[in-house]
């Protein structure tokens, strides 16, 4: 293992000596505009290469989806390279070109502007066993659901005219547009709703956005309970080991609760996300505004953090790209879910996770059962609790959502039971859980950047169906 880790490390090294013109991409706390052309370049280099080679969209189907908010600004196609998985995009005046790589098993890397095609065997590489065949099986071990063709179980009819309006653009959207792709609920660990929009479908992956902050949580409370990290000591960033440093005052849980105090781009963390900037430099470097627990402010790097502090304390860069599959994805059968990193091995798990619809069924139902699984335990006892209580920082309002830690409470919503906590990612992807009602509401969407999903009226209606 130390071998191979050394190896790894040399790879991650490998591209140190060469020497481009262009100096690496590095923005303070990640931040940029995310309509310039380097970043609308990167932008659809990224997109079309996951779209196509993880979830296997073509691409006119991906300009309509995944591209729409940076279409009709002069910008040519992507070009799929097929034979070598790599994905590159110009800018509209033919000065830029992004270029992201396709891995089996790591999804797709941006490359930073200061490489190039052949840079690609830099990139890190970790091999997974490859995902099982469990179409025979039932859900929530395989993929076989018994569902009429509605996608709706016959004891739940109440449920019908819901799914319609979840699909319809308006009923649950602050303004029109919302574009839904799937829709599923689960009752006593069991799927008595499923629909898709036509070309989606239980294999169909899509970017979870935030909801990939979710899931880092998740496997925080793994290395918590595993000793690897303690949840109340200072959060171990190498970069801030320096005698006197305040940041050292900086705990999980306030990484958790979205209250580091550090200066941030808030959700702006372009430069990372479509500008091949790595996570180390973008997250490490900012200084603190405020004592570490006196604020909340959402905060990507917050979450970016947390996994630069996991990797150290796991100090086995092939271990830590393993964590999040052997630890939890595969434990509960997300064998069609891709956590992508940054040229440097990062998991950018703010956001640049790929996922299906059953796959963050599976994710509800973990938290739904407090964390076991199959009768084994994943999550420590009581941790999805610990996820749904209110951030001291941010006290309950009425009428708003609240944030626990790195999940939303919804259930200060008209309409919405007690306890329910979700996930939330741009463009509307949700894992909404209810507890004490054995329920877990799943919705994906490819929303225009103009609409708004409202799952609290989701959840709402749902529950209110359900009642019935």
């Amino acid at each position: 293992m130390h071998r191979r880790r050394h190896y790894f490390c040399l790879l991650l090294l490998a591209f140190i000596p060469l020497a481009w013109a262009q100096p690496p991409l590095q923005r303070p706390a990640g931040i940029a505009d995310e309509q310039s052309p380097l970043m609308v370049a990167g932008w659809r280099a990224l997109f079309t290469c996951s779209a196509h080679f993880v979830a296997g969209r073509p691409l006119e189907d991906i300009r309509r989806v995944e591209l729409a908010d940076v279409e009709g600004l002069g910008y040519p196609d992507p070009v799929i390279d097929a034979q070598r998985a790599l994905v590159s995009a110009a800018d509209a005046a033919g000065d830029i070109e992004r270029i992201a790589a396709y891995r089996s098993g790591m999804g797709c890397t941006l490359l930073p502007p200061h490489w190039r095609r052949g840079d690609v065997p830099h990139l890190p590489f970790v091999q997974h066993a490859a995902a099982p065949d469990r179409r025979d099986l039932t859900f929530p071990q395989g993929d076989r659901v018994d569902l009429p063709q509605d996608g709706l179980d016959a004891r739940h009819p109440a449920l019908a005219p819901v799914l319609e309006r979840a699909f319809d653009g308006h009923s649950y959207s602050a303004e029109e547009g919302a574009v839904t792709t799937a829709v599923i609920v689960l009752r006593q660990g069991r799927i008595i709703a499923e629909r898709y929009r036509p070309g989606f479908g239980i294999y169909s992956g899509y970017r979870t956005w935030s909801t990939s902050k979710s899931i880092t949580a998740a496997l925080i409370g793994i290395a918590a309970a595993q000793g690897v990290l303690d949840m109340d000591g200072p959060a171990d960033i190498p970069e801030w080991s320096h005698p006197g440093d305040p940041r050292q005052a900086i705990t999980y849980r306030h990484l958790l609760w979205m209250s580091s105090g550090l200066f941030s781009g808030g959700a702006n963390s372009t430069a990372v996300y479509f500008g091949g900037q790595d996570v180390i430099s973008a997250a490490t470097t900012t200084a603190l505004e405020v004592p570490p627990g006196t604020r909340w402010q959402y905060a990507n790097n917050d979450t970016l953090l947390l996994m630069r502090a996991l990797r150290h304390r796991l100090n086995d860069d092939l271990r830590y790209l393993r964590y999040p599959y052997e630890q939890l994805l595969h434990r509960i059968g997300m064998h069609h879910t891709v956590m992508e990193v940054d040229h440097l091995g990062n998991f950018i798990a703010s956001s640049q996770t790929y996922t299906t619809a059953r796959d963050l069924a599976r994710f509800g139902l973990l938290l739904a059962q407090d964390g076991m699984w199959q009768g084994q335990r994943v999550l420590p006892a009581g941790w999805a609790e610990f996820l749904a209580t209110p951030a001291p920082t941010k006290p309950p309002t009425d009428g708003q959502r609240g944030y626990g830690a790195q999940f939303w409470l919804l259930d200060r919503m008209p309409g919405v039971p007690a306890g329910t906590f979700s996930t939330a990612g741009r463009k509307g992807q949700f894992v909404t859980v209810v507890p004490g009602h054995d329920v877990v509401i799943v919705r994906t969407g490819v929303d225009p950047e103009r609409s708004r999903f409202l799952q609290e009226r989701l959840v709402a209606d749902v529950m209110q169906a359900l009642a019935r």
